[in-house]
């Protein structure tokens, strides 16, 4: 029963990803799915670390610290990511210009 409930974190954490997706500025350079897989995948490996170090599904720690994981990588992404795609987006555009001189 226990890694089959592993699946319940994710949900849920793909879900505060989607919220978060749609919430926070910067959407236009997130793709529709990263945000909520990045964070369903952040719960998915928190839960099991804490399930392999002993944690039972009844450990409000180990749902707190699922939840905060997929929280948190819900939040950084899109803080993070329209940051280095438009650095790259202007390399790239200097590159161009620099080849047609």
């Amino acid at each position: 029963m226990m890694p089959i409930l592993v699946l319940v974190p994710m949900v849920m954490g793909a879900a505060i990803g989607l919220l978060a997706r749609y919430l926070l500025p910067g959407r236009e350079w997130v793709g529709l799915f990263l945000n909520p897989l990045a964070a369903a995948a952040a719960a998915g490996l928190v839960w099991t670390i804490g399930a392999l170090m002993g944690a039972t599904a009844d450990n409000g720690w180990l749902w707190l610290l699922s939840l905060l994981a997929s929280l948190i990588v819900a939040v950084v992404i899109p803080r993070v990511l329209p940051n280095r795609r438009a650095h790259a987006d202007e390399r790239y555009l200097t590159e161009l210009r620099a080849t047609k001189a």
